[in-house]
């Protein structure tokens, strides 16, 4: 039988200045909750492993430990592999803590996740409310991106989006704890028992839409995801990638191919190749329509080069820069 107890679990790679920091966020629910917190590196190669050890025991946290995973597979698979190393031979981690190593906890964000799904049997995951780093609030509960949605992501029109908000894959500015389709990978709690059942990530997916996949076969299973509203969660994004999907990038800068190969493997896992194909011809109608509307209004739009090659290419990239 699965207990109360909460495994928290990092993957680092390359930096332990950012691991450091959330673990001393850690040390307040740490010492009210019966939590530990696994470290995995991914094959840094920069002393990682060395420098977050030395932290843990100059602080003393004796409920942090860091070790090597080995390869770097992405999130996912490291993830994946403290996962199966560290909780699972462990009957009495009720609940796994998926979080990111650029974010600092606020007081009592772990509790409320905990809490949350201590109390509310059918939710099976829980997500925490990100904040910027100056304090406003980041896109942390979202719907699927089905392909229908995809002709609203290449329009990118307010107008639009405010007729149509279903269309919208981020639920901005939610300010309620309320269901949602999925919610961030930088801050999220689920049962051990839906990990039991459905699965863990698919390590597949080097970065982005991992944990997207594993809350669409989680509310396939007839689990609920929920946002909780005072799970506050300081992310600073990008810091551990170096990459900020969220921005829509400089006019001479591609889209990156991870993040096109994640798509095209999401989509064609849950809507199979008609509705991969469907996705990315409502993409390019919507962002055609987008860049007609923006030159009759006189606005210069950058637009990533190559993008009709990027979303035609028979692996969802081109291999080729983009």
């Amino acid at each position: 039988m699965s207990g109360d107890r909460i495994a928290i679990i990092i993957v680092n790679y390359r930096t332990p200045h950012l691991v450091c920091d959330c673990l001393d966020s850690l040390a307040d629910p740490a010492a009210r909750l019966d939590l530990r917190v696994f470290i995995g590196d991914a094959e840094s190669g920069d002393g990682s492993v060395q420098a977050i050890h030395a932290h843990i025991t100059q602080r003393g946290y004796d409920w942090a430990e860091c070790a090597p995973i080995g390869k770097n597979g992405g999130f996912a698979y490291g993830n994946n592999a403290i996962y199966q190393r560290q909780v699972a031979p462990d009957a009495s981690f009720g609940y796994v803590h998926f979080l990111n190593p650029d974010t600092v906890i606020r007081p009592g964000a772990v509790d409320r996740l905990w809490e949350f799904l201590r109390d509310h049997p059918d939710a099976g995951i829980a997500g925490s409310q990100l904040l910027n780093p100056d304090g406003s609030l980041a896109a942390s509960g979202f719907r699927f991106p089905v392909p229908w949605r995809e002709f609203f992501r290449g329009l990118c029109f307010g107008p639009a989006d405010r007729l149509v908000p279903s269309g919208v894959i981020p639920m901005l500015k939610l300010r309620e704890t309320q269901q949602v389709d999925w919610v961030s990978g930088a801050s999220f709690m689920a049962r051990r028992s839906l990990l039991d059942e459905v699965g863990l990530m698919d390590d597949g997916f080097f970065l982005y839409f991992e944990e997207t996949d594993l809350m669409t076969r989680a509310r396939r299973a007839g689990q609920q995801v929920w946002f909780v509203a005072d799970s506050l969660v300081v992310h600073y994004e990008g810091q551990s990638t170096g990459l900020r999907p969220g921005e829509p990038p400089p006019e001479a800068k591609p889209i990156s191919p991870i993040w096109l190969q994640s798509r095209r493997r999401y989509l064609r896992r849950h809507h199979g190749a008609a509705g991969l194909w469907a996705g990315n011809a409502l993409f390019l109608l919507g962002n055609t329509l987008h860049r007609v509307q923006a030159r009759l209004r006189g606005k210069h739009q950058p637009q990533p080069p190559h993008l009709w090659r990027d979303y035609l290419a028979r692996d969802g990239n081109s291999g080729k820069g983009g």
